[in-house]
């Protein structure tokens, strides 16, 4: 078998793998992303460990050249013009790749899924129960509370990941915070271990909405609103998840997973509602293929 570039490594070393070969490539598959929505290209593309003797390709110069994927990769993006690492960060890959130098920071950016509600459940009950015993807030306007605080998070969640995630780098700083709010899973949506926010930006996130919304209402309105935000928060992150790892799709249902699909594989300027589609409806941008299907 000829020589061929290592592959990236597959997720936690976890799933079985299975060794095939295809048109004189071999190539090293994860069970876990053999449904990877980004179609057969993408898998060939991102597990090909080699090639038969007689098949050997030309090496390519192109910009998936310009970044090694075996070493960590913050330090080598911000090098890249912004151009080339627009082309490269579009283009999806099925890696679970090292982010940064340093193991510890590393680490930290690698959360499991059940970590979300374990932690932030308990944390938006306590909201809600402040905001009934302040006595500001009658238990009958709990649910209305809560509700009101969840759309709030969505609408939250949409201008985020519209305005803040998706802004266009210009220098090299631009590429790096980028790259670390969101580029690197536009690249890697099959990075399981980073599916969810870590807890300390999480919690950053949390008290500048907690400062904010004391500054605002009454505490027992401000709580009990904050209550609902974090429950939405919950479900954004744990829909984030399921919506990628394809275990819990009976609970994101076909609209919304095809609406993220659309946002990675399609078209990024669409599909910006991760726990719902709501405002993708107010502000119109759902995928035509779906505005097409649903009328």
């Amino acid at each position: 078998m000829a020589k061929g570039k290592p592959a990236a490594a597959a997720a936690g070393g976890k799933a079985k793998k299975i060794f095939s070969r295809k048109e004189g490539g071999v190539y090293d598959v994860n069970v876990e992303e053999l449904m990877h929505p980004g179609g057969r290209q993408a898998l060939l593309n991102g597990y090909c460990v080699g090639r038969l003797e007689g098949h050997e390709e030309e090496p390519s110069a192109g910009v998936a050249e310009l970044v090694d994927e075996r070493a960590p990769l913050l330090p080598q993006v911000v090098k890249l013009a912004p151009e080339a690492y627009l082309e490269w960060v579009a283009a999806p890959s099925t890696g679970h790749p090292v982010m940064f130098a340093n193991p510890v920071v590393e680490r930290l950016t690698c959360t499991q899924w059940y970590v979300v509600p374990l932690l932030w459940l308990p944390v938006a009950a306590a909201f809600m129960w402040r905001g009934v015993a302040t006595g500001g807030l009658s238990l009958g306007l709990l649910p209305a509370s809560f509700v009101a605080g969840v759309l709030i998070w969505q609408l939250m969640e949409y201008s985020i990941h519209r305005f803040l995630f998706h802004f266009d780098p210009k220098t090299p700083r631009g590429i790096e915070w980028h790259f670390m709010l969101h580029g690197h899973h536009h690249k890697y949506p099959m990075d399981f271990d980073r599916l969810v926010f870590p807890p300390g930006i999480a919690a950053l996130v949390i008290a500048v909405f907690y400062v904010l919304l004391h500054q605002l209402l009454p505490v027992s309105w401000a709580c009990s609103l904050l209550g609902g935000g974090v429950a939405g928060y919950v479900l954004y992150d744990t829909t984030h998840w399921a919506l990628h790892s394809g275990r819990a799709d009976w609970l994101v249902g076909h609209v919304l997973k095809s609406s993220h699909m659309d946002h990675h594989y399609v078209d990024e300027t669409v599909g910006y509602g991760i726990s719902s589609t709501l405002y993708d409806h107010v502000f119109s941008t759902m995928g035509r293929h779906l505005l097409k299907k649903a009328a």
